[in-house]
């Protein structure tokens, strides 16, 4: 008889088809399936996640799609008509999940607040043992009254709340004026197997530094047409370097047209979403993630591992992984000036960055857990939570 938990995630990330967000669930799944745990996965249907569905279906998960609602339709009367049908769907998908079969049900949450919407609000009330992942914050957020009591309710039956950022819990904290139970920190791990030795400095490409941005295309939180509007002024123009922006999300066409506004299209490409980060980072000079809103993004440890520098913003925990003029650079905020400031500062080091990448590297090795995924199925079924 097996003694051992079982487990239901579910995945309530649908703003873009994957992201680090989904890399700690899904896993820790596949590996606690592997140790014989019966798990059970929960995620919204995408073209672009069945490659990851597979794998799960192989590792032994039991699959549960949700119906998506109709993100990818251009013809607007249609998308209407779509995305209607598709939240009947979803909201009787919803009700028939066995959340029964499960002892633990562990809720991802792209952000910090998908449990408040429509149709997962009451959703805790059907759940014997829930706990909460939080992956992403704003600082500026106001929470309305009304959807404040439902995430209050949420939060206080959780038998963990697990965040990737203490400054996220912090702030959180503040907005929502209570004191989380049993919160927890973990580490999202990197979509790659992990280098035993620091990866070479690359050759310049055409004569070109490459500078790359992994990161939904989104600017209220992500920043990138900021750093478009720095990096197509005259001085950086008539400088050798070439920036690739990987993501897909709302602000695509936005970005594009921003682009080509600029005049930037010979200096700065619009990629699109990729798997294989590991080989975006072998060609890449530099990595950035001067954003509005990050909790602890994935992209900053993945560059790191690969021997990168990074330059970040002071948002969420991404201070605490980047060592000024010894791994990286932090601007105050990701504003177009400080943006153009950090940056300068960065371009003068150039000669610097071979060794600064190193020092990413070996600040990756002292910092990063050797399994995330066995450390997060401790976690999970661990009654006795080690708080923040």
């Amino acid at each position: 008889m097996n003694e051992q938990p079982s487990i239901l995630f579910i995945s309530l990330m649908n703003g873009a088809a994957w992201g680090g967000s989904e890399e700690l669930w899904f896993k820790t799944a596949m590996y606690a399936s592997a140790k014989k745990y019966r798990i059970g996965c929960v995620l919204f249907e995408w073209p672009e996640k069945e490659s990851q569905v597979t794998k799960l279906i192989t590792s032994g998960c039991s699959v549960y799609r949700l119906p998506n609602a109709g993100r990818l339709r251009s013809d607007l009367k249609e998308k209407w008509i779509y995305k209607t049908i598709t939240k009947i769907r979803l909201k009787h998908a919803v009700k028939k999940l066995p959340v029964d079969e499960y002892d633990i049900v562990v809720i991802s949450q792209g952000g910090d607040r998908d449990v408040y919407s429509k149709p997962w609000k009451q959703f805790y009330k059907k759940l014997k043992r829930y706990q909460l992942i939080y992956h992403n914050y704003d600082e500026q957020f106001s929470f309305k009254k009304r959807k404040l009591g439902i995430l209050k309710d949420w939060i206080s039956g959780a038998k963990k709340n697990f965040f990737v950022s203490k400054r996220m819990k912090d702030v959180l904290e503040k907005q929502l004026n209570i004191t989380f139970p049993n919160p927890e920190l973990v580490i999202n791990p990197i979509t790659f197997i992990q280098p035993s030795v620091p990866s070479p400095f690359p050759p310049l490409e055409n004569g070109n530094f490459v500078f790359a941005m992994l990161a939904t295309l989104d600017v209220r939180r992500k920043a990138q047409d900021n750093l478009i509007h720095v990096l197509s002024s005259e001085k950086w123009k008539s400088r050798n370097w070439i920036l690739d922006l990987y993501g897909d999300g709302l602000s695509s066409s936005l970005l594009k047209n921003l682009v080509a506004e600029k005049n930037a299209g010979d200096k700065i490409f619009l990629r699109g979403y990729v798997n294989d980060v590991k080989n975006v980072l072998l060609k890449t000079h530099l990595v950035m993630q001067i954003t509005h809103i990050d909790a602890m993004p994935l992209t900053v440890v993945e560059a790191m591992a690969m021997a990168k520098p990074v330059v970040v913003s002071n948002i969420g925990d991404m201070p605490d992984w980047v060592q000024e003029n010894i791994n990286g650079w932090i601007a105050p905020d990701a504003s177009i000036e400080n943006i153009d400031k950090v940056l300068e500062v960065a371009w003068s080091k150039r000669n610097d960055w071979n060794e600064m990448g190193r020092s990413s590297y070996d600040l990756f090795m002292k910092k990063f857990p050797v399994c995330i995924e066995e450390k997060f199925l401790r976690q999970i079924i661990n009654s006795n939570p080690k708080k923040i």
